[in-house]
């Protein structure tokens, strides 16, 4: 395996990683319960939420930190921090970048959700969003064999990242549509008794 083997799959799983923490934490948004729906089974989707960010992070901070050890193109530590300059494709690694940032945002902000205050950590999760957007569009359109900046998008690499895009698109559209509802349990579902007609007195 070669350094850009390595750093392709890294960014493949960050990729993958990121979707699902995505999708997971969408489903808790919409009050999804494992239990009454599928599997019906008790799995904690916050523990799940929770290692999967880890995941995330730690894929996306190492996939592009093994750019280092490339012989050619050569990539500088700047390259990494601030790719404005980098040897190939320098807007979409900035896109990678700015992804980056901002899932260190969200993800920090997940850490200091008691002291910022609830109002604050929510806002600052919505970023998440345009996290994957640019990280998608990063994952798309680079090169991985960084010859000449034109990707083959029926790799099948790509077509994974494809799919996850899809998957994310597909799942936000189905939060946008559910805002407001989710999937809260009707009363009858978790034994609260229900509203008994009041009858009518006469004066």
């Amino acid at each position: 395996m070669t350094i850009l083997d390595l750093c392709s799959y890294l960014g493949l799983a960050a990729t993958g990683a990121v979707t699902l923490n995505l999708l997971l934490g969408m489903l808790m948004s919409l009050r999804y319960s494992p239990l009454r729906f599928w599997p019906h089974r008790h799995i904690n989707l916050f523990e799940l939420h929770q290692w999967t960010a880890y995941a995330t992070v730690a894929l996306t901070l190492t996939h592009p930190a093994v750019l280092l050890w490339v012989r050619a193109p050569h990539f500088r530590v700047f390259d990494i921090v601030l790719p404005i300059d980098s040897p190939l494709q320098p807007k979409i690694n900035l896109a990678g970048a700015g992804a980056l940032y901002l899932l260190l945002v969200v993800f920090l902000s997940s850490l200091l959700r008691l002291p910022i205050g609830r109002p604050i950590w929510r806002n600052l999760h919505y970023l998440v969003f345009p996290a994957a957007v640019l990280l998608f569009v990063h994952s798309i359109l680079t090169d991985p064999n960084l010859k000449d900046g034109r990707p083959d998008l029926l790799d099948g690499g790509k077509i994974f990242i494809e799919i996850c895009t899809l998957l994310s698109i597909a799942g936000t559209a189905v939060r946008w549509a559910m805002r407001g509802r989710g999937l809260r349990p009707l009363p009858a579902e978790i034994g609260e008794p229900s509203a008994a007609p009041v009858p009518e007195t006469t004066a």
